[in-house]
């Protein structure tokens, strides 16, 4: 019915509007939500790389990763920190990163928090799980910097308790003796981490994670101090591996980047008596070279090469066959001297000669109240010691220098006597302690001692520095033609007319050659027969011979090269006296002794003795005297005298500081160098992936 006549219209279906109207809002809320959510997400997708920067990847580094909204490319960058390792002593105040403290790894609780390290929990499993003898492989995702900074912080504690179980299993011999252990005061070489900011916008495309930075120079030394040995180090193909302690290294060039290296654990580590001695000429040990006792200034921050014509004998330079002869060429050696190491001659008798010298002239790198005793082997020799014991050696050293009919006792001979006395005395106590590495920090000591008392002695300022390079080359000179000229007579014909007792003399060994025959504990006495009553008379005569031929001799001496008829020269003689100089007839023969020239005689005739050596041997004839030729170098009794005890001297506390040198310190046997002298001190930066 509707009113005034008119129909009345009635809608139904108004709630299901209203349905439909809040299902289009809801769904275009939904839109909006997704649209917005795609916007956002194609922004932070923007932060590219930041997925690289987890836990997993970096470890406890992984904190420092950020986003950071660029807004003038309306995009996120990625952000974090990563190590700067490098190497130095723990005074330096001065880091790469300008700006940002120096960390330096001692394997303390706060070193490990300061570098971000883990040593607990899952990395402590995981070195558990070495110790069992089996090889952790599920951390592969892990950056390998973190897990190096990991085992550099266990090289740190695990030697450091190494040293106290040494000193509380083997206590000081009296109850009134003690000591406190050096700390890392002492040590020269510690790893160091800065914090450098990066941006994952500048890693090149074929690095998917964080990578350390460092120099080649800091990788060699780190890779020393953790027991690595170089296997390949190929730089024209860019190929570097090294392997060792359970630890492998390699390296290839990444393009747009540079060297990368990658670091492995290939089984269990150990640092015990592996451990090298932390101190800063490990540096130079890695390139192949070595300070000497000689050496004044010294250059901490290895940016310049040592000194290429070390004359000085500042350096040694043994990292390659030539370089080793040319260190002998240096020390004025004749050519066949260092022919025998270019052109493959003989140089090892009981262990290779570039060893000994070493002994000889390195300086001490032992630190005092330590156990630390390994080095990087500098030469690309093995150091084997099944062949050979130091400690027998020294005893018989012990043995000879006391002998009065081979050196006078008194002076520096008798000097020798006491502390040779004092090393083996050590030795024997060691021995009947039953130590179990054989090297307690009283013995290490001891031969520390005993080497600055002969640097001590060869240091002094009324040393004459020229006797004493005269006597390190005839050494080498003697002992490399002994090794390689096994025909020649000549020495043994010498020492066998030195001697009162022939029976004697016909039992004591006279060549290198008889060393290979003999039993074990038969090899000390021999080498040390051939040393005291072969080498040292060769040395002894020659070496002084050699200095007073250039006290005496004229500003421009007869050419080694003349021939037999070369016309008589006039020179001065001594006693004003002209002296005619000729070369040597063939017949003469080569055994020294003493004449002088006769007042009022006339000119005498100098002879040079050509042999096997670098200089002639020049001698004196008397006109119209029919005797053997004499030697110019005994024309004062007195000084000869004095000059001969004193070559003698040199030489045997030469010896002496070269086998305590050699038990002071010693070389991992897989140790061998590589050249790669000219890398000392070079700043290529290299990374770590």
């Amino acid at each position: 019915m509707a009113d005034n006549g008119n129909p009345t219209i009635i809608v139904e279906g108004g709630g299901d509007n209203d349905r439909l109207n809040m299902i289009a809002l809801i769904v275009s809320l939904v839109a909006l939500l997704g649209t917005v959510a795609q916007v956002l997400q194609q922004y932070y997708a923007s932060a590219q790389g930041y997925q690289n920067c987890g836990e997993s990847v970096m470890g406890e580094w992984h904190r420092s990763k950020k986003r950071r909204f660029r807004w003038s490319e309306l995009r996120f960058e990625v952000q974090f920190e990563s190590p700067v390792i490098f190497v130095c002593p723990p005074i330096n105040k001065k880091g790469p990163v300008p700006g940002q403290p120096i960390q330096f790894v001692t394997g303390t609780p706060e070193s490990l928090a300061k570098t971000k390290t883990l040593l607990a929990k899952e990395e402590s499993q995981r070195l558990m799980a070495l110790k069992d003898n089996h090889v952790h492989t599920a951390d592969n995702e892990r950056a390998t910097w973190v897990t190096l900074l990991s085992h550099l912080q266990t090289m740190e504690q695990e030697s450091r308790d190494w040293q106290q179980n040494q000193l509380k299993n083997f206590p000081p011999p009296g109850p009134s003796q003690s000591l406190d252990l050096a700390g890392i005061d002492s040590h020269t070489l510690v790893v160091a981490v800065q914090s450098k900011k990066r941006s994952w916008d500048t890693m090149p495309p074929d690095v998917r994670k964080p990578y350390a930075t460092t120099t080649i120079c800091h990788l060699l030394e780190i890779a020393a101090m953790m027991g690595i040995y170089w296997k390949e180090f190929d730089r024209s193909k860019d190929k570097y591996r090294a392997e060792g302690n359970g630890y492998m290294l390699t390296g290839s060039n990444i393009h747009d980047l540079g060297l990368m290296f990658t670091f492995r654990i290939t089984g269990k580590s150990h640092f015990g008596e592996n451990r090298v001695i932390p101190v800063d000429e490990v540096k130079e040990m890695c390139c192949g070279s070595a300070s000497t006792i000689f050496q004044e200034i010294k250059d901490n921050r290895r940016l310049g090469f040592p000194n290429e014509d070390p004359k000085d004998l500042a350096f040694l330079h043994l990292g390659s066959m030539p370089e080793i002869a040319e260190t002998l060429v240096q020390m004025e050696c004749n050519t066949n001297t260092a022919d025998y190491f270019l052109r493959g001659g003989k140089h090892t008798h009981l262990f290779p000669v570039p060893f000994e010298l070493l002994g000889m002239l390195g300086k001490t790198l032992h630190i005092r109240n330590t156990y630390y005793r390994m080095l990087p082997n500098p030469t690309p020799c093995h150091w084997d010691k099944n062949f050979f014991s130091i400690r027998k050696l020294l005893r018989e050293f012990r043995n000879r220098i006391k002998e009065e009919e081979i050196l006078c006792q008194e002076g520096q001979i008798a000097e020798l006597r006491e502390l040779s006395r004092d090393v083996v005395q050590t030795i024997g106590r060691e021995t009947q302690a039953g130590t179990v590495s054989g090297y307690s920090v009283f013995l290490l000591n001891t031969l520390h001692d005993a080497i600055d008392q002969c640097d001590k002695y060869l240091r002094a300022k009324e040393r004459n520095r020229e006797l004493l390079q005269l006597v390190l080359r005839e050494h080498f000179q003697e002992v490399l033609r002994m090794l390689n000229d096994e025909d020649d007579d000549r020495t043994l014909g010498d020492n066998a007319s030195r001697h009162d007792d022939p029976g004697a003399s016909m039992s004591r060994a006279t060549r290198f050659d008889e060393l290979s025959s003999a039993n074990p504990e038969e090899r000390a006495e021999k080498f040390m027969d051939i040393y005291f009553y072969v080498v040292l008379n060769q040395v002894r005569e020659r070496a002084v011979h050699s200095l007073m031929k250039r006290k005496k001799s004229t500003k421009y001496p007869p050419s080694i090269y003349a021939r037999e008829d070369t016309p008589d020269i006039i020179v001065p003689s001594p006693s004003g006296e002209s002296i005619q100089t000729a070369t040597r007839p063939a017949s003469a023969p080569s055994s020294p002794t003493l004449t002088a020239t006769r007042p009022g005689s006339p000119p005498a005739r100098l002879f040079s003795h050509r042999s096997s050596q670098s200089t002639p041997t020049p001698y004196l004839v008397l006109p119209g005297d029919s005797s053997t030729p004499q030697p110019l170098d005994n024309v004062d009794d007195g000084v000869d005298s004095e000059l001969g005890k004193e070559a003698a001297s040199i030489w045997c506390t030469l010896v002496f500081r070269s086998l305590c040198w050699l038990l002071l310190h010693d070389f991992h046997k897989k140790d061998v160098q590589i050249p790669k002298s000219e890398l000392l001190g070079s700043r290529l930066p290299v990374y770590i992936s």
